[in-house]
């Protein structure tokens, strides 16, 4: 099942669409792993809070949730080449069974958002 996330370098602010959430079961908490050599980053399902976990806090009426990570997305930025304070949304596949959603870095798109020059 397709579905996004979206990096925001001007703010260092991470968008994770609604489905993904929905489709890996509604976790606590999430967590993002990043293979040194793979062009993917993935999404999922965690059980506790700790240093590399983030709360799933989806507001009312939106489109998902926002997550606040300078390292993430200073990491994303210096890895793949990114210019700073553009914005980047990533298309991914949702593996409800194993609770996971993996998103294809080679894929991400540059997009424009209010604001932005």
């Amino acid at each position: 099942m397709e579905t996004y996330i979206s990096f925001y370098l001007s703010s260092f602010r991470i968008h994770v669409f609604k489905k993904a959430i929905t489709d890996i079961g509604e976790p606590k908490y999430i967590r993002f792993l990043i293979n040194d050599e793979g062009p993917s980053i993935i999404m999922e399902a965690y059980d506790k809070k700790d240093f590399h976990s983030h709360r799933v806090t989806p507001k009312k009426d939106s489109g998902g949730m926002e997550i606040s990570s300078y390292p993430l997305c200073s990491l994303l930025k210096n890895r793949l080449g990114w210019e700073t304070g553009k914005s980047y949304r990533i298309p991914g596949k949702t593996y409800p069974s194993q609770h996971l959603a993996v998103f294809d870095l080679t894929r991400a798109e540059q997009i424009q958002t209010p604001g932005e020059q």
